[in-house]
């Protein structure tokens, strides 16, 4: 996580997509565009101003997904559990955000959302769905007004590939697909670690429809992206293919532990 004057600029985590999946796989900027911005821009820190010149990304679209990057990101990291933390200065040789989220972010805003979310996904894996599950389709009667992203997690699940798996996949933000997974797992068009073929539907682990109308009258799927003061993320485009040959960014050589770079 990146902080200048107490607010948070950016943050990552291999466990989220990271602001170029959020663009590029969902579709947004096509990789030959991205490649030829990132070339002329990022090394002086001008990329959010050259997508916006270029029309590649409006100024809202470019607010929104830095915002959800950071909200992501702190969620992942902090579903996985946190022990320690760790403020370090940055170094001049650091490299800057590639995309951050100005002017920043309250810290308190940020801890506000970050427990909002923490609860939902604490409800939602006592039905067994969590980023490391592995939702199948369900062969159902699906409703015509199905909204295109849950279209698209459809046409992704299999039972193999799991929740982390299809965010990066489409692009979207973690918390998101989960927000989705939840209303389809309701709604009664996936199921959570499906019995074994033949056999009755008491397989350790396994979610029954039955089990969370009982339990759950309705699972509520907060909204993704930033907190109500900030607008909502735009629904994500079709999937794209994963991206490759892109520029690399030189990483430093992380802690074990979560650690917060403060960028003064």
């Amino acid at each position: 996580m990146t902080m200048r004057d107490g607010m948070v600029l950016a943050a990552s985590t291999p466990v989220a997509p990271g602001i170029e999946s959020l663009i590029l796989r969902s579709g947004r900027v096509s990789e030959a565009d991205w490649s030829t911005v990132f070339t002329e821009a990022a090394p002086y820190g001008r990329l959010a101003d050259e997508l916006i010149a270029r029309g590649l990304l409006g100024a809202a679209a470019v607010e929104v997904l830095t915002q959800t990057a950071v909200f992501d990101a702190i969620f992942a990291i902090a579903l996985g559990g946190v022990t320690s933390c760790t403020a370090e200065q940055a170094a001049p040789d650091d490299l800057p955000p590639l995309l951050p989220a100005d002017p920043g972010l309250e810290t308190d805003r940020v801890v506000r959302e970050t427990h909002r979310r923490l609860e939902a996904a604490a409800g939602w894996q006592a039905f067994g769905l969590s980023i490391h599950s592995r939702p199948a389709p369900v062969e159902a009667e699906r409703s015509p007004a199905l909204a295109p992203s849950r279209e698209a997690i459809l046409a992704t699940v299999n039972g193999r590939v799991s929740t982390r798996d299809i965010a990066f996949s489409l692009g979207r933000g973690l918390y998101s697909v989960l927000s989705d997974l939840a209303i389809l797992l309701k709604d009664g068009l996936v199921t959570i670690d499906p019995p074994v073929s033949g056999r009755a539907g008491t397989q350790d682990g396994a979610v029954r429809l039955e089990d969370i109308l009982a339990d759950e009258p309705r699972i509520e799927a907060p909204d993704d992206g930033p907190p109500p003061e900030s607008p909502r993320e735009p629904d994500p485009g079709p999937p794209e293919k994963a991206v490759a040959g892109l520029p690399r960014r030189r990483r430093r050589r992380g802690r074990k532990s979560a650690t917060t770079k403060d960028d003064t």
